[in-house]
């Protein structure tokens, strides 16, 4: 790589450590991002490839999910506009650990291995054709890009670090490569095989591959008539690419950048084209990670980690190593809600004491010249007319450095020109808010980044979220006999009915969180929960496989409320249920939570995403995929050497797992009966659980004691 060099230019686990043992809230990383599960179900788009022509850019700021197919081969990194920092503009695309489907990819391990990649679509960089000739060298061609590494804080407190810092083991690598023209042999496609009646293997027994002769399985532990297992079935062939490293970053701090400058929340990497051989038609390149799983031996731990964003990839002709600033005024996140406190609410409780008095909007200026920018705001009511619209006088922005971000109050917190909304009798309403901020004129590079909408929504549940988890929240019990609450609150503008409660569950691996819970209902105490209104028991998170967003407990009475109200849930075990937890709306004001005999506010910044669900009797539905347990019964409780695990009647146990009283899973065994023998005699003296598995996949836990 000697005739290749670069340039880094200053631009300007979710996994918290637990403080001390009584510190009860804890967050992790994701171990599945139902955002792109979602998008993952859904029809893949068939596209003709074909080669992109200079410029090449991507500033990940008005779309999110997949990365742009007509842009980008492959789709496992993830555009958001959550995720990052104080990004150059508006959207980023996020590499991380979890795969295209939204989990943790299968082979994950704590060593380090290859996660996700972002790849090109070939590029046409052999023909100029702004000049109608061939690329030469002398075109000055430039790759350029901004990164960061997760992880970092805009307040410096550690409990407000948003994502996971990649460690010094882990990395962010971009390599140029081509296709050869060779077709090669890239893999197996895989199948289901069902064991048959008579079909009963032990871990190390062979299994000839039905679909591939001469292919041989290797069972890693038992195999029992009806279970399913993955055979390689086709081979893959497609075409031999060649990479070559270019750059790479091993994991750091964004601390350590913010220290050199606090404006330094991005760098941009600058890298000349110097090589002729990289003038062709096909040439692509390609961002990928390297990622280490954490594991703080806390069940449910392990989870999405080691993020890297990326923003403004840009690759042209003409360019130099000191086109370092674009040419562009940009938004650089989402902009507000017009309430006060919640992202949406039911539109028979609104108010217009509910509206907020102005927007808050983060802006840039990304050039090294002052620009003459305008703004305005629109407010149109959907199936309705115009609500408001907002035009202030053009205003000089200043350049990011050394500036920071634009600051002039009547582009960046516009007050409302409005004080109330067009109200009816109708089940819900939408307002559509459109910002536009731009230069004066016809010199910005990228206008697709000045322009923000906002979806208000008013239906029929309350949210304080924003509908984006970027974490999981958990309370995880130190008492020998665990016993949690948590309580968010809500206050009603008129007597209404509480007819659900939906949750969003994030998925950990092996299905960690699926324990129960009682939903609960409390009046106010002051600012505190007060008297139990209602509880019921018995309730799980949903399973795993689900991409819907929230499940929706309804409750078995509807609940007649009025004036401030809480909602939560009751645990009565040490696991994580692994709520989801948006980072990006700060709700500490609302919510507390309970160990021991009072409750507690929060030190986390972001909102656990639960809301309740008012109004009018709501539409029957099938009902969700939720874990339903199953009862099973064990002998002797206390137990001293041995415990005895029955199944319930025609049924079988396939697999138990044991906890302390932590949350820490010590022991986790494949079995197959009715009657399944555990020996206890090497466990300390406490409280355990036991989580059992049946042969229909459904989770049950119990509490045991250790003589």
């Amino acid at each position: 790589m000697s005739k290749l060099q670069y340039v880094i230019i200053a631009l300007a686990t979710f996994v918290i450590s637990i403080p001390s043992l009584q510190a009860q809230e804890v967050l992790t990383g994701l171990t599945t991002n139902k955002q792109i599960a979602r998008e993952a179900s859904k029809p893949r788009p068939m596209l003709t490839r074909t080669a992109v022509q200079l410029p090449f850019v991507d500033d990940f700021s008005n779309y999110t999910g997949f990365p742009n197919p007509a842009l980008w081969c492959d789709r496992s990194a993830y555009v958001n506009r959550s995720f990052a920092l104080q990004p150059p503009t508006m959207g980023v695309v996020t590499l991380d650990a979890l795969d295209e489907n939204g989990r943790v990819y299968a082979y994950a391990d704590r060593e380090g291995f290859r996660a996700d990649a972002l790849t090109s679509q070939p590029v046409r960089m052999d023909y100029n054709f702004t000049l109608n000739r061939q690329m030469r060298l002398s075109d000055s061609l430039y790759f350029s890009f901004y990164y960061q590494p997760a992880g970092g804080t805009m307040s410096g407190l550690e409990w407000e670090r948003l994502g996971n810092q990649p460690e010094g083991q882990d990395s962010l690598v971009l390599e140029f490569g081509y296709a050869t023209g060779n077709i090669i042999f890239l893999g197996y496609d895989f199948c289901e095989y069902i064991l048959g009646e008579n079909e009963l293997y032990v871990a190390g027994d062979t299994l000839q591959n039905p679909f591939l002769p001469g292919n041989i399985y290797i069972f890693e532990t038992g195999g029992f008539p009806g279970d399913v297992i993955s055979l390689p079935c086709d081979s893959i062939m497609g075409d031999e690419m060649y990479w070559e490293h270019i750059w790479s970053s091993r994991g750091e701090s964004l601390d350590s950048w913010l220290t050199e400058n606090p404006l330094q929340y991005f760098k941009q990497v600058m890298i000349p084209i110097t090589d002729s051989r990289w003038l062709i038609p096909n040439f692509q390149f390609r961002f990928r990670n390297i990622a280490s799983l954490e594991d703080n031996n806390i069940v449910g731990w392990a989870s999405n980690v080691d993020q890297w964003n990326v923003d403004y990839v840009r690759l042209d002709a003409n360019r130099s190593q000191s086109d370092v600033y674009p040419n562009d005024v940009a938004f650089v996140m989402p902009t507000t809600s017009i309430l006060k406190n919640y992202q949406a609410m039911p539109w028979s409780q609104y108010r217009d004491s509910d509206l907020d008095d102005a927007f808050q909007n983060a802006l840039v200026n990304l050039s090294n010249n002052t620009k003459n920018t305008s703004y305005t705001y629109n407010i149109v009511k959907q199936g309705g007319g115009q609500v408001a619209t907002y035009t202030p006088n053009n205003e000089n922005a200043l350049p990011y450095w050394d500036n920071g971000l634009h600051n002039v109050p009547a582009h960046v917190s516009p007050a409302f020109t409005f004080n109330s909304l067009p109200y009816d009798t109708s089940d819900s309403a939408t307002f559509v808010v459109t910002h536009v901020f731009q230069e004066v004129g016809t010199s910005d590079q990228r206008r697709c980044n000045d322009t923000c909408v906002f979806l208000q929504k008013f239906d029929n549940y309350y949210a304080y979220d924003d509908g984006t988890a970027e974490a999981g929240y958990s309370i995880l019990s130190t008492m020998t006999y665990p016993a949690s609450y948590f309580a968010m609150r809500f206050t009603l503008a008129q007597p209404d009915t509480l007819r659900a409660i939906r949750m969003w569950f994030n998925s950990v691996l092996e299905d960690a969180n699926v324990d129960d819970f009682s939903l609960m209902v409390w009046n106010a105490n002051g600012t505190l929960p007060g008297d139990v209104l209602y509880e019921q028991p018995s309730q799980y998170p949903a399973h795993a496989d689900r991409f819907e967003d929230f499940i929706e407990y309804r409750l078995d009475e509807p609940l007649e409320l009025s004036g401030t109200f809480f909602v939560g849930f009751y645990q009565d075990n040490a696991t994580q249920l692994n709520i989801g937890f948006d980072q990006n709306t700060d709700s500490r004001a609302f919510f507390v939570y309970k160990t021991a005999d009072s409750w507690r506010e929060s030190f986390l910044k972001g909102t656990p995403m639960i809301r309740p669900v008012v109004g009018k009797p709501l539409p029957d539905i099938v009902s969700v995929n939720e874990q339903v347990a199953f009862e099973f019964s064990l002998y002797p409780n206390p137990a001293e050497a041995t415990l005895h695990v029955v199944a319930p009647e025609n049924e079988r146990i396939t697999s138990y797992k044991i906890f302390d009283s932590y949350g820490k899973m010590i022991s986790q065994q494949s079995v197959n009966g009715s009657l399944v023998t555990i020996n206890t005699s090497r466990l300390a003296p406490g409280m355990y659980l036991l989580q059992v598995c049946d042969d229909n996949h459904r989770f049950s836990t119990q509490k045991f004691i250790k003589k």
